[in-house]
């Protein structure tokens, strides 16, 4: 007899106690998995709404349709007068996406300008920090960096894909004045990489 009670002791051991009765201490890991789990996928997606940033930019035509377009990035003079760096309105509504600098104070900063969808006016810094591109397309509803290929969503700058997600073109506010899209120097200057 003792050598069955001590089979069975054996076999409790080794199998961890009674059968069938999960421990409260696994279905407490379990539980804790699971709430970090979620805690980083909503950490790593952020918000899926409107970016402020963009959603408050000025607005200067009708709807846009990217649908199957590519549009490449054009190159155009900004002025630069009183503090204020300017573009023409006409220019970005033509060409959907442009690129000029600003240089100053012994500076050069690239920066953007495009169309969303929604036909607001969006002014960026010109760059993918990390792989440090300042050139970008817009191809059907998303921006796509010209060196990684990262995309971005055109109406929330929120990444889509590639391994610059994070770092979307920094939007910067503008105002119109007239017929020209009008960005303060000050904005410009005080600009730091984020990384």
């Amino acid at each position: 007899m003792e050598s069955g009670s001590s089979f069975q002791d054996k076999k409790e051991k080794v199998l961890g106690g009674k059968k069938g009765r999960p421990s409260w201490s696994l279905i407490l890991l379990v539980v804790v998995a699971i709430a970090l789990g979620g805690i980083a996928y909503w950490l790593v997606q952020g918000k899926t709404g409107a970016n402020p940033k963009v959603s408050s930019q000025p607005k200067v035509s009708d709807k846009v349709d990217y649908s199957g377009q590519t549009v490449r990035m054009t190159d155009v003079q900004a002025k630069v007068e009183n503090g204020k760096i300017m573009i023409p309105v006409h220019v970005v509504k033509e060409k959907k996406i442009v690129r000029f600098e600003y240089e100053g104070k012994g500076l050069k900063i690239p920066l953007l300008a495009y169309l969303t969808m929604a036909g607001r006016v969006v002014t960026a810094i010109s760059m993918c920090e990390p792989c440090k591109s300042t050139r970008f397309h817009i191809k059907d509803k998303s921006m796509v960096c010209n060196a990684c290929y990262t995309e971005w969503n055109l109406e929330t700058l929120k990444g889509i894909s590639g391994g610059c997600m994070n770092y979307p073109p920094e939007v910067i506010p503008n105002t119109l004045e007239k017929d020209s899209i009008v960005i303060d120097e000050k904005v410009v200057l005080d600009w730091k990489p984020r990384v």
